[in-house]
């Protein structure tokens, strides 16, 4: 099957791995140009994954006015992803974005109308879901190997330093560019969307960050038929001492036992009353044929030539980004919002 022609937007942090691991190498895509604001960042990528200087390009309409491709991916801030997807949707081209999908729930909202519009895919690269011990989790609550689920908690505690970047200077650090990341695995092990949070958010006096890192949250999420099931969520990205994976330390309470995820460690526990009979198990993954970035990037492509939404496709993902946006909502006005108001607009 013919590859199919990508255009990145953004090759210098984090889009540096992202061009090297993923994109120039993909066996779904052939990459035929990068874009970047910055001279030097475009020079380092384009030499190391060989890309003649032809093809590098200081916007994507330039771009697009000099390359023939059928996709971009845009690993860019995400303020700068409604930009990129009104030019390349206007063009013809699909589009992936790194998470979160926007910046502002309007432009994310117009990011789903645009592909709808000009019928083309949109999917965001929410990665964290396609790691071994998350499809596990997710399997083990589907097939109710401790019984049915009924509330949970998640903690993430690690002291990132990115200084110089725009995560240093940016509101809500890590409730906004982090825990999209673990509120989409909510709604990817359990099945559910979430649809109200109760947030704090604050910066601890030992922060480095010029806005708030430290969150703490409640989450209810669907049950049909049934009251709203509660998840918390405690994390600080200035936090120093005991770290957390970047996956989070997971307890999902169940009626027969408690899964855990605890620095990547899946392990079932049961006991009975009074914590009697006790007995843990560790549960080992099960192997991945794609993981990440590898597994969102051909998500994308099958999209494209099937014309069917991916799993993280806009429509699906602003669900995830609307309960972020619903949390900082909650922070700001000191109430509970439901996210289903933010969804619809």
């Amino acid at each position: 099957m013919d590859k199919l022609r990508l255009i990145q937007c953004g090759v210098g942090g984090f889009g540096g791995p992202w061009l090297k691991q993923h994109a120039s190498q993909s066996p779904d895509f052939d990459l035929v140009a990068i874009v970047d604001v910055s001279p030097a960042a475009l020079k380092d990528a384009g030499d190391a994954v060989g890309l003649p200087v032809e093809r590098r390009f200081a916007t994507l309409e330039i771009a697009l006015d000099k390359t023939p491709a059928e996709a971009i991916v845009t690993v860019t801030p995400p303020a700068v992803h409604v930009q990129h997807a009104r030019l390349a949707f206007a063009r013809g081209l699909h589009v992936m974005t790194e998470k979160p999908i926007a910046d502002t729930m309007e432009n994310a909202r117009e990011m789903v109308r645009l592909a709808k519009e000009f019928k083309r895919q949109l999917l965001v690269s929410q990665n964290y879901r396609f790691r071994p011990a998350i499809q596990q989790l997710k399997r083990l609550l589907a097939e109710k190997t401790a019984g049915e689920f009924g509330h949970g908690h998640i903690d993430f505690y690690i002291p990132a330093d990115f200084t110089g970047s725009f995560r240093e200077t940016m509101k809500y650090p890590l409730l906004v560019d982090m825990a999209i990341h673990h509120l989409d695995m909510v709604r990817c092990i359990t099945g559910r969307n979430i649809t109200r949070v109760t947030a704090q958010t604050f910066n601890p006096a030992w922060s480095w960050y010029q806005h708030h890192a430290g969150l703490k949250m409640l989450m209810e999420l669907d049950n049909p038929g049934g009251p709203p099931l509660p998840l918390s969520y405690s994390g600080d990205w200035s936090a120093h001492g005991r770290n957390t994976s970047w996956n989070g330390n997971w307890r999902l309470q169940c009626a027969s036992g408690s899964l855990h995820l605890d620095l990547d460690q899946i392990t079932l526990v049961r006991n009975e009353r009074w914590g009697k009979n006790p007995t843990s198990e560790v549960i080992e993954p099960t192997p991945l044929p794609r993981h990440e970035q590898v597994q969102t990037l051909h998500d994308f492509a099958q999209a494209i030539r099937t014309a069917a939404p991916a799993e993280t496709s806009g429509q699906d993902n602003i669900w995830s980004f609307a309960a972020v946006m619903a949390a900082v909502r909650s922070a700001e006005e000191r109430r509970s919002v439901n996210v289903a108001e933010l969804v619809s607009g």
